[in-house]
């Protein structure tokens, strides 16, 4: 009897060593955001187009994913999710919101300082402006859920910060490679801002500000100033025309390829960096604690 029981607690102790691996963890999270958010856009675009709403389908499944990353929290990591505290989103979020807005703007007033970009006229507050903002907010959530609190968080509990941030954001860019005119300088720009992105989150141990940055830089780039978002052309409330070179204006990929982002990222990046540095955010890595 003693004999069956300690197969059986061998076997038992396999099976929590195999679910608590990293790789298995990751890959189990992702499965489970991705199943929720994907399927709850798939039959709520159905139902919108029955009940001809518009919208709330990409914030329903923005919830989804949210709900389905806290399910994945209290069954297999069986932790308070102090990530996503309910106590500091409104603030972070909206802090995240205007700091996206503003590295949109301020990479613009660049561009147009050297006449790269001229604002034509106005294509009027319309539905093409105003919808946009739920996909975009869908979008911000589920890649700082994956990105951020899956393979960040995880790989950052094995292998530390530096090692996580460096993984996580060369992922975030080359996720970015299906994209339209995604070229080198497009890539490495997106890495930079996955480790923006990375860096929001260490600076304040949760995703919220990473998630208003998110949003708010691809909403302002694409529903305001009508460039395009990672290749996909917008259509906003200005009108607006880029001239110039790719490398400074970022071509048919947008304004994420333009030599100015990188360098209004970069700087963002480096001070989060630091104020998490001086918080003593930055993990080592496991073998080192």
């Amino acid at each position: 009897m003693s004999t069956l029981v300690g197969k059986d607690g061998l076997a038992l102790s396999r099976t929590r060593r195999f679910m608590r691996f990293p790789l298995t963890r990751m890959v189990v999270a992702i499965f489970m955001t991705a199943l929720a958010g994907g399927l709850t856009l798939t039959y709520a675009d159905k139902i919108a187009d029955l009940w001809a709403q518009v919208m709330w389908p990409e914030f329903l499944a923005a919830t989804a994913v949210l709900l389905a990353y806290r399910l994945y929290v209290h069954l297999f990591e069986r932790r308070p999710m102090t990530e996503l505290a309910s106590a500091n989103a409104l603030p972070e979020l909206g802090a995240g919101l205007l700091t996206g807005a503003g590295l949109v703007t301020c990479s613009i007033a660049l561009l147009m300082a050297v006449g790269g970009y001229r604002i034509a006229g106005s294509n009027g507050l319309s539905a093409t402006v105003i919808t946009p903002l739920a996909m975009m907010t869908f979008v911000g959530v589920f890649e700082e859920i994956l990105s951020r609190g899956i393979v960040f968080r995880i790989a950052e509990q094995s292998l530390g910060s530096w090692a996580a941030l460096v993984i996580s954001s060369l992922l975030f860019g080359l996720a970015h490679l299906p994209g339209e005119s995604a070229g080198a300088l497009a890539i490495m720009i997106t890495m930079v801002a996955g480790v923006l992105f990375g860096a929001a989150y260490l600076m304040t141990r949760r995703l919220w500000l990473g998630i208003g940055i998110h949003i708010a830089w691809n909403y302002t780039l694409g529903s305001i100033f009508s460039i395009a978002v990672s290749g996909r052309e917008a259509k906003g409330l200005l009108q607006g025309t880029v001239f110039g070179p790719d490398w400074l204006t970022g071509g048919n990929y947008g304004l994420e390829a333009s030599v100015f982002t990188l360098i209004v990222l970069a700087t963002v990046a480096a001070y989060l960096l630091r104020r998490a540095w001086a918080k003593g955010h930055l993990v080592p890595a496991s073998w080192r604690r």
